[in-house]
């Protein structure tokens, strides 16, 4: 019986986590930036998004920061953090559709990319019981040029056609070379288990 209590209240302590409660925060966050953005109508309305979004993206490096540094990665924050972040991309990149068209191309090429990424993890999740454990460098990369080319769009007012080509297609380059580079991944990932190798990543 006392071990049993132990047992549950080591488990909690994973669950009632600090970087945990930061990811809940950022999904919280999500409507706040999704009204923010769709309502703006002033510089000072989007001040106000870029701030959030701002809020939103340092809470994102605290919390992986906080569970490197005092070894507080969970099972729970291993689910709750990456679908904060793809959250959060998806309402921005959708919200700034909507306010400025050319954007619904960079939206087209990062909601194939994750769909893609979606698929081939649940494939390796149910027929291998493997998984993608942390992010690599090169999604690191375009997830940060992703969010500060969200940011540019949303606190440059009026951007000229010319400079949302530029900062479309830097965010768009980074989406393809993140999703190129995790193809083989993915198959390495596939042939370890087929070997019986241990075939989760380490985050890089």
């Amino acid at each position: 019986m006392k071990e049993k209590l132990q047992e549950e209240l080591k488990v909690s302590k994973k669950i009632l986590t600090v970087p945990n409660a930061l990811s809940v925060f950022r999904i919280v966050l999500v409507p706040f930036i999704a009204v923010s953005c769709l309502r703006s109508s002033s510089y000072r309305g989007n001040i106000t998004t870029a701030l959030l979004v701002l809020v939103s993206g340092l809470t994102d490096f605290i919390d992986g920061y906080i569970a490197r540094r005092f070894n507080s990665i969970s099972e729970l924050g291993k689910l709750l953090d990456p679908f904060a972040d793809k959250l959060t991309q998806v309402a921005l990149a959708v919200c700034l559709a909507v306010r400025v068209p050319k954007m619904v191309y960079l939206l087209s090429i990062f909601m194939f990319k994750e769909l893609i990424m979606i698929g081939a993890g649940a494939f390796l999740l149910i027929k291998k019981n493997v998984t993608l454990d942390g992010a690599h460098w090169f999604g690191k990369v375009a997830t940060f040029v992703f969010y500060a080319v969200m940011f540019a769009v949303i606190i440059i007012p009026c951007p000229s056609d010319a400079a949302l080509w530029v900062l479309i297609g830097i965010s768009a380059a980074c989406t393809v070379f993140s999703f190129i580079m995790y193809i083989p991944v993915f198959f390495r990932l596939y042939n370890g288990a087929k070997t019986g190798k241990n075939a989760q990543t380490k985050p890089q």
